[in-house]
């Protein structure tokens, strides 16, 4: 009987979902609208609301316990979205301030999912939340959001008896659409609040175990006759900074400069976006957190953040990373060309790269760095079509190297089928050809051309009581990327995991156990890991939720002529949303056996990270962050029990003060720091070394593309020993307006 109500209950969301889209009003000559956030005019009160949302967080396969009502209108030049959330306390609304794109899940906010395609793979995102604080980017369900992206769009909230509201007034220019599709839009509406619970909203039966949110979008029905025409900004930018290098021993050098940068974004249809960059800076670009990598073999992935390179960059993600952006070091000219149609995607980017910059040259257990002593010229092609539930793309990318020194390229295809709402399969090849190899001085040079391959499948369902997924992965020894990202190849390997989920226990939200497997040889058929992990996952109150796992006979090789080691160790952590004031904690930690990599030996030890999201003012947050590792050995000479023969720490403070909306001030510390005990390693290594970075920095935005900045950073470094103190600052002011 439960399973039959359960059952009708599926049923009727998605018989209601199906006929249950948004009507659109177009607006008449006459009819204006305010954008106030009170949606009191009376074209509003013409549109017929959507009012069917769904809980599914914390409680899933429910009707969402407070009403909230979507209208959709539009002229010839906007896209309107009025969003009204009713709330029996109105008292509890979190209306923080935040600047753009960093809005948490701590707060009240409303979202759009805007599909023009209706394709379900990917949406452009807008944000506001309760206090006007904006948020877009870029949505898939296998990557998440990509907050990078910025558009030209407004909001306004505004405040009544019964809750809070929201108008959004979007350019049709910030959205990328294909005006002779005859396929309707498609829009999926997020409602998030955050009390003794966290409540998760949407417009449509968004459940937890599909692996498809944007597949519960419902469709625009009434827009007809949408604008095409071309449009185009030019930014230009001006930086002016002073630097001083100070060695420990030598003169100090100062210098100064002054350069001028150029943005260009010409859309010639409502489909096609052409971008160009000239000579870009991005002195103001926030600093990227310091990560532990002194016990790792191998490199860090880094998100792009660099506004040039983020137009279509959903297109450019493929299930393996054959295009990462972030490998453009210092690029000094760009172009790009995106161009989306109803049934298919198209981006082609290529750059020049100036000389200097590291190219990742992987191994099997490390990753190699080489030094391109000579400009490069990277291109990056994408192409992508839509059929139905099945996805097929393409991938070419080209680093060629100036003087002869050679070439990178990288080319194949891949897939994504959406079996069905909790059913995804994915696989891509891809084929490496290159010949500028690195030398024995650690450059790249021609040599002899080599050849390889990546290959890569997975697949996962759910549903309320189970979750599976499968992951395999081949990629030979002579496969490279420059363009890309990959930091190991010569392995084949198969990953697994098995949830059992429990649903509603407690005062649980969710109880969860698992086990999850590994299995990865090298390309000569040595085990490199056997890991077999059951833990448990647990939510409750307070958007808290918590894992643990025990892998007790973890087997793991980090050298090729090294031992097979076998580990136990016990992972776990926790996160939760207590309050205005601390609106977000987390901390994670590994204890048990761990390899020191430097010196293929086992010690114990482990690893522990703490975050926070504070506002211990309105317009002050506070983001800390502190992680660290340590391994100890047992030492029978010394005596002792045991000593720690390794300890690396990682620090950072990011502070902002909010003077006003458009004005805020950035200030950023930042520590890391390394310890070896240098009686533990056969090689010399640094007892000691460290790295410090203080980062302000005022801006003053006046909209997207306009705005003015004024920074001072300074760094030191020291590694005692090994390479002399030094410090280094820089203030540079950039003034940057779109036209």
């Amino acid at each position: 009987m439960k399973f039959f109500s359960v059952l009708c209950f599926g049923a009727l969301l998605f018989s209601t979902t199906a006929h249950a889209g948004f009507q659109a009003h177009q607006l008449q000559k006459n009819e204006v609208v305010k954008l106030d956030g009170k949606l009191d005019e009376a074209a509003w009160k013409l549109v017929t609301p959507h009012t069917n949302f769904f809980q599914t967080q914390p409680f899933d396969n429910v009707a969402a316990h407070l009403r909230t009502e979507v209208r959709v209108m539009y002229d010839d030049r906007f896209l309107y979205v009025g969003v009204t959330g009713f709330d029996n306390d109105p008292s509890q609304i979190r209306d923080s301030f935040a600047r753009r794109d960093k809005i948490s899940i701590d707060q009240d906010f409303f979202a759009l999912y805007i599909d023009p395609s209706s394709g379900h793979k990917a949406a452009q995102v807008f944000y506001v939340n309760a206090r006007g604080a904006l948020m877009d980017g870029i949505y898939s369900d296998t990557s998440g959001d990509d907050t990078a992206p910025d558009y030209e769009y407004s909001a306004s909230p505004a405040r009544f008896d019964g809750g809070w509201s929201a108008e959004f007034k979007i350019p049709f220019s910030s959205i990328a659409y294909d005006k002779h599709s005859t396929t309707p839009w498609s829009l999926l509406v997020l409602r998030n609040m955050t009390r003794d619970q966290r409540y998760r909203m949407y417009s449509g039966a968004v459940t937890r175990a599909t692996n498809c949110n944007l597949c519960f979008s419902n469709t625009i029905e009434g827009m007809q006759h949408l604008p095409s025409g071309m449009s185009w900004n030019v930014t230009p930018q001006l930086v002016a900074r002073r630097a001083q290098d100070q060695v420990d021993g030598k003169p100090k050098l100062a210098s100064s400069s002054k350069d001028v940068s150029l943005d260009f974004k010409l859309r010639p249809t409502s489909a096609i976006t052409i971008d160009a960059t000239l000579n870009p800076d991005f002195s103001q670009i926030e600093l990227d957190s310091p990560q532990l990598s002194g016990n790792t073999r191998f490199g860090i992935f880094v998100q792009e953040k660099r506004p040039f390179f983020l137009e279509g960059a959903d297109i450019f993600r493929t299930p393996l990373n054959a295009i990462s952006t972030r490998t453009i070091a210092n690029p000094d000219v760009g172009l790009r060309y995106t161009q989306r149609d109803a049934d298919k995607d198209f981006s082609i980017l290529t750059s020049r790269d100036t000389a200097g910059a590291l190219v990742l040259v992987p191994q099997t257990y490390f990753t190699g760095y080489a030094t391109s002593q000579v400009a490069s010229t990277a291109t990056d092609a994408r192409a992508n079509f839509r059929l139905g539930s099945l996805s097929l793309g393409g991938v070419l990318t080209d680093r060629q190297y100036a003087q002869g020194v050679g070439y990178n390229r990288v080319a194949g295809p891949d897939f994504v089928w959406q079996i069905d709402r909790n059913q995804l399969m994915r696989a891509q090849v891809l084929m490496s050809t290159t010949n500028a190899q690195m030398n024995a001085q650690g450059n790249l040079a021609r040599a002899n051309t080599t050849n390889g391959h990546a290959a890569y499948f997975d697949w996962s369902r759910g549903n309320d009581a189970w979750g599976m997924s499968v992951n395999l992965r081949d990629f030979s020894k002579d496969f490279r990327a420059d363009n890309g990202f990959f930091s190991q190849v010569g392995f084949r390997s198969i990953n697994s995991e098995v949830t059992k989920k429990f649903g509603r226990t407690g005062v649980l939200n969710e109880f969860n156990t698992y086990i999850s497997a590994e299995y990865k040889l090298d390309s000569e058929g040595n085990v490199l890991s056997k890991i077999l992990t059951p833990g448990v996952r647990i939510a409750g109150p307070f958007d808290s939720s918590a894992y643990l796992n025990l892998s007790p006979t973890v087997r793991s090789r980090v050298n090729q002529d090294g031992e097979l080691f076998s580990i136990g160790r016990v992972a776990g952590g926790f996160a939760a949303s207590p309050g205005k004031q601390i609106a977000r904690i987390a901390t994670d930690f590994t204890v048990g056996d761990v390899i020191d990599i430097m010196a293929n030996r086992l010690g114990r030890g482990g690893s522990y990270s703490m975050s926070a999201k504070l506002r211990p003012i309105d317009r002050l947050e506070l983001e800390p962050s502190f992680a660290t590792n340590w391994i100890e050995r047992d030492d029978q000479q010394s005596g002792q029990t045991s000593e720690r023969t390794y300890k690396e720490t990682a620090l950072q403070i990011n502070s902002i003060l909010h003077l006003s909306a458009k004005d805020t001030i950035r200030m950023i510390l930042q520590d890391a720091s390394t310890k070896r005990d240098p009686k533990a390693y056969q090689q010399a290594v640094a007892s000691h070394s460290s790295r410090s970075v203080s980062s302000f920095v005022y801006t003053h935005r006046a909209g997207v593309g306009s705005a003015v900045y004024l920074g001072w950073t300074v760094t030191k470094t020291d590694t005692p020993g090994f390479v002399a103190k030094r410090k280094q600052s820089e203030l540079f002011t950039k003034f940057s307006w779109q036209i």
